[in-house]
């Protein structure tokens, strides 16, 4: 898509979403939507979704690898956040674009080509969603709380020269045993750092104290 068109299609998102939503003026941007966030009496599991619901103040990008374990498909993912613009989550060849004026955008990396709005059906071969960092984690620990056959285990942990904080939490699984679902987000980044589920593993493999603007187009 040609820099003169991605413009025409941002002001025209822009102009949408500032007549659905009112004016943002004022307003302090937002990692993704908004969590709401239910009590969860288990203090280990409480602190990570603290911190998944945390919004940073600086700039960063983190290179992942995620493995959707069932067909073992691996996949690159990338997180970069930036106050001034938002976040920008590129999935294989797909990039959600979270804007800091609350504007939408799902574009190709390969085409090009931008459309408003946020189609998580790009990426449901995969397992994922674009908020699988931050949001949908949180919806993740919440249900595993809930099915908990113990108290979680808390853990601190370096990854990527970042602090994180761990939660591992015991689950029976389809065949009657205990297993342990771990989850680990960036102390002061607000985004996962690592994740081993029983559908899905993620891994932070690197961390940049940058975001660039073209991170923000496709």
């Amino acid at each position: 898509m040609n820099s003169h068109r991605l413009v025409k299609l941002l002001a025209s998102a822009s102009i949408g979403a500032l007549v659905l939503s009112g004016c943002f003026t004022g307003e302090r941007p937002t990692l993704m939507p908004e969590i709401t966030v239910p009590a969860v009496s288990d203090t280990a599991i409480q602190e990570v979704i603290a911190i998944l619901n945390s919004t940073p103040t600086s700039n960063f990008t983190i290179a992942y690898e995620v493995v959707t374990k069932f067909g073992d498909l691996h996949t690159a993912a990338t997180l970069a956040f930036d106050p001034s613009l938002g976040t920008s989550i590129t999935i294989a060849e797909v990039r959600y674009i979270y804007l800091a004026n609350g504007t939408t955008l799902t574009c190709s990396t390969i085409t090009s080509d931008c459309a408003p709005g946020i189609d998580e059906s790009r990426v449901s071969d995969r397992q994922l969603v674009s908020t699988i960092f931050k949001k949908a984690t949180t919806e993740r620990m919440q249900q595993d709380a809930r099915v908990a056959v113990g108290s979680a285990v808390a853990s601190d942990e370096v990854i990527v020269d970042n602090n994180a904080s761990c939660s591992a939490i015991p689950v029976v699984d389809g065949n009657g045993a205990t297993q342990s679902k771990t989850y680990c987000a960036f102390t002061d980044l607000g985004v996962v750092a690592s994740m081993d589920t029983a559908d899905l593993t993620i891994t932070a493999l690197s961390f940049t104290a940058t975001a660039t603007a073209d991170q923000f187009s496709a």
